[in-house]
């Protein structure tokens, strides 16, 4: 037996409604992953950077002096001596939107674009041929 045109047009429309229910009493959320959103959060406050040269099998460390109110930050490489030269000459830390960081140097040239991999750490994503991530802690 063939279902009419309505009976489905009824079931799409009950469905919408009950979707509509769910997210307006919290039990689905609508699209936004908080758990994400908070690693990002967490990220957005490390002070510290375990740099990782993956290619070279090299580590230092980097601070990074937040400046309270503006999304661009300080950043002092340690003793980081035969890691790149993009890492070397880096100076200001920028948050340019959710999980994306852009790293430059003192000219203000972008030396490094970083992406939030978890709620520990940046990988770099541009230039591609740069292996390094940042590990928060």
């Amino acid at each position: 037996m063939m279902k009419s045109y309505t009976h489905w047009i009824n079931g799409a429309a009950i469905l919408g409604v009950a979707a509509m229910l769910t997210v307006g009493y919290g039990i689905a959320e609508p699209g936004i992953d908080k758990t994400t959103t908070a690693s990002i959060d967490t990220l957005r406050q490390a002070d510290r950077f375990m740099v990782v040269d993956h290619a070279h099998n090299r580590t230092c460390i980097v601070a990074l002096h937040r400046a309270k109110g503006y999304d661009v930050h300080r950043v002092e490489p340690g003793h980081c001596s035969g890691m790149p030269k993009e890492l070397l000459t880096a100076r200001a830390w920028q948050d340019t939107e959710t999980g994306k960081v852009r790293i430059t140097d003192h000219t203000g040239k972008v030396l490094m674009r970083l992406s939030a991999k978890d709620q520990f750490g940046w990988d770099v994503v541009e230039p591609k041929a740069l292996s390094l991530s940042f590990e928060a802690f």
